[in-house]
């Protein structure tokens, strides 16, 4: 069960990374993580006062799942290609590997090298705190 659908995405989350042949595959991934964080809370049904936070959270997981893929697959999506260091003497270019860019984008989060996983629970956080979805006490 995904979270969000393509057309949730596309207009009224505003997004145009991610291509529709592609959305449903990252959208179910993000729905995982999220089933995950919530102790599958959700799995019967999304509360109507919440539908628009999970769902955007969905497409923001989304997102960084797919630039993830991008990265660690070689495309050229959201900063692949990104140079980590330059000469001019005998020129020379040398460019970050997809781990590198992982690994600046979650230092930037949280000021070290956390990994993918903080950076997912950082969306899902971000979206998701308030509601009282996360909280890991008994119901």
């Amino acid at each position: 069960m995904s979270y969000a659908s393509f057309s949730y995405y596309s207009e009224t989350y505003g997004g145009s990374l991610i291509p529709e042949e592609r959305f449903d595959y990252c959208a179910a991934r993000a729905s995982e993580y999220i089933d995950h964080y919530t102790f599958d809370r959700l799995v019967k049904g999304v509360p109507e006062e919440l539908t628009n936070k999970v769902s955007s959270c969905c497409c923001e997981l989304a997102e960084s799942i797919y630039t993830y893929a991008s990265i660690t697959d070689g495309s050229a999506v959201a900063g692949a290609g990104t140079i980590a260091s330059e000469s001019n003497g005998k020129y020379s270019v040398t460019y970050q590997n997809g781990s590198d860019r992982i690994g600046v984008i979650s230092a930037r989060l949280h000021g070290g090298q956390s990994g993918l996983e903080d950076i997912y629970g950082t969306v899902i956080h971000k979206h998701l705190d308030i509601t009282g979805l996360l909280y890991s006490g008994v119901d």
